[in-house]
């Protein structure tokens, strides 16, 4: 995806520097091929199958997805007892998150006059406690806000191969929108993204007129594309039911899932959302524990 693909807060940079340790280690990797089921065997994993048929056996399945997905969606519910069954479909995903990725002709002016250095970290609008406030109330009653909480990344002011000398990209994550407009965020879309737009502008004149390009990501579109139930980008709701060792279950924060051979990371497991490292790392220290 180019630009695109590095844009979301750098995330894309991470990855591919993942992918190149990974493979100078002789790992296969692959991509664009969804996973239809984890195979169960006499309570162990034993594989997993694609969407187009094709199988892969494996002595362990590691799982980085939101267990919601997990539970209801890749394992066969024969496999599954009542109760857990019961416990993820009440398992709380929904986040009112609204992305978009713009493709700039120069940085942003912001009023408030800020040095080059500080736009390398992320820019929160959100000017008041009665801003943040109406923001919500807005979403609750309308589906969006009128004037949204938006922070924003420029990662290519850290990385300049992410954008043409002189240009920049940038990533709005933007808050209270709901994801229970569903369908509806289909027609909504351009036009949100207009106002999201309009308020960098009213901090930053000119912003508008420096896009070049734009991606544009409602709740429902992180959901249909990447898997994000609910828009959740922390695979689960950061609720103190759901978090340490409630997180995503009572008995599932230790990585190791009821069935052998299969583990959870990811922000779905303990400590939770967040780009951090810990859900993996931790995962990989059992796995290693238990062979």
């Amino acid at each position: 995806d180019g630009i695109w693909g590095h844009a979301v807060g750098g995330m894309g940079a991470i990855t591919d520097a993942m992918a190149r340790e990974a493979e100078s280690l002789g790992v296969e990797l692959i991509t664009d091929a969804a996973v239809s089921e984890i195979m169960i065997q006499r309570q162990t994993a034993s594989g997993v199958r694609l969407a187009s048929g094709e199988t892969f056996d494996g002595d362990l399945v590691v799982v980085g997805i939101n267990p919601k997905l997990l539970y209801l969606d890749l394992i066969d519910p024969a496999h599954v007892d009542a109760g857990t069954r019961r416990h993820f479909q009440q398992y709380k995903c929904q986040s009112g998150s609204f992305r978009m990725n713009v493709a700039l002709s120069e940085l942003p002016h912001f009023k408030a006059r800020m040095q080059e250095h500080c736009l390398q970290g992320g820019t929160i609008i959100a000017p008041s406690l009665a801003y943040m406030d109406a923001a919500f109330i807005d979403a609750k009653n309308l589906g969006w806000s009128s004037e949204p909480v938006i922070e924003m990344l420029i990662p290519s002011l850290v990385d300049d191969s992410l954008a043409p000398p002189g240009e920049h990209v940038a990533s709005l994550f933007c808050q209270q929108f709901d994801p229970a407009l569903g369908e509806a965020w289909d027609e909504y879309r351009e036009s949100v993204a207009d106002l999201i737009v309009d308020t960098v502008e009213q901090q930053a004149p000119g912003f508008a007129a420096s896009i070049k390009g734009r991606q544009i990501l409602s709740p429902r579109d992180l959901e249909q594309r990447f898997g994000l139930v609910g828009g959740d980008i922390f695979h689960g709701r950061m609720s103190l039911d759901q978090l340490f060792s409630a997180r995503p279950r009572l008995g599932l924060a230790q990585y190791k899932t009821e069935f052998d051979n299969l583990y959870l990371c990811g922000s779905g497991s303990h400590p939770g959302g967040g780009v951090t490292g810990i859900p993996g790392h931790n995962a990989a220290r059992e796995i290693l524990r238990t062979l």
